[in-house]
């Protein structure tokens, strides 16, 4: 028995096959991607790979952080408190991630924790960009399906600084040039206010993000995701 993904404009059946995290140094570090020149806290990525073609496929989150005291960019401005209100049936799955990983302290340290994968993504799965790219890490593999999530997941600062403070300060790759590559969305309206940055991943791509959207509106507003149904 696997945990298997369908739909959300995915063609076939993709099987699970692992998660993992991605964070940097403070609140706006540590994603793998950006949008307009945003960065987050960190990224999840959850991959997937196809069971007939054996191609990848990786449902990207944006970590969101907040600290206790709130955070003066105007960019951010969940509150602690905001966490618990919006946020909390996600929440309560990730802080048993969070309880055991506190304790991972060395490379060959391992334990186990059950966790329902579908709740760990958030409630929000309707807005997402996608592109075709690769890997972030080694072998960093091509033709790989990303589809990255609009609404990020809101953690307390307190829980990334378990990463930062006993694994790595820091475990990401910045954001690489789209080249020719193009990113679509399944949403009308941008809501992220642009930030110069040569590397940002929309930046220059509005004009014909927005054009391949147009054309493609009445198949890609459509789709929704089946999320790990056990087969």
């Amino acid at each position: 028995m696997s945990l298997r993904l369908t739909g959300g404009g995915l063609n076939g059946i993709y099987e699970f096959l692992q998660f993992h995290l991605h964070w940097g140094e403070n609140y706006k570090s540590g994603s793998e991607h950006q949008v307009n020149g945003m960065k987050y806290a960190g990224e999840i990525h959850f991959v997937h790979r196809n069971i007939e073609t054996l191609k990848l496929a990786v449902l990207g989150f944006f970590m969101e952080s907040v600290s206790n005291t709130s955070t003066s960019n105007i960019i951010h401005k969940t509150t602690a408190t905001d966490i618990y209100k919006t946020n909390n049936s996600t929440l309560v799955v990730w802080q048993k991630y969070f309880a055991v990983s506190e304790y991972l302290r060395l490379m060959n340290n391992a334990t186990t924790v059950n966790l329902n994968l579908a709740s760990l993504m958030g409630s929000n799965l309707n807005n997402f960009w996608r592109y075709d790219g690769s890997l972030t890490t080694p072998p960093c593999t091509e033709d790989v399906t990303w589809t990255i999530f609009k609404t990020p997941i809101v953690f307390s600062d307190i829980n990334i600084n378990i990463f930062r403070h006993t694994i790595s300060f820091e475990n990401y790759r910045g954001p690489q040039p789209l080249y020719n590559r193009t990113v679509y969305r399944n949403f009308l309206h941008e809501t992220i206010l642009p930030i110069t940055d040569y590397f940002c991943c929309t930046g220059n791509m509005n004009n014909l993000a927005n054009k391949h959207f147009l054309h493609a509106a009445n198949k890609l507003i459509l789709y929704t995701f089946i999320l790990f149904t056990v087969l």
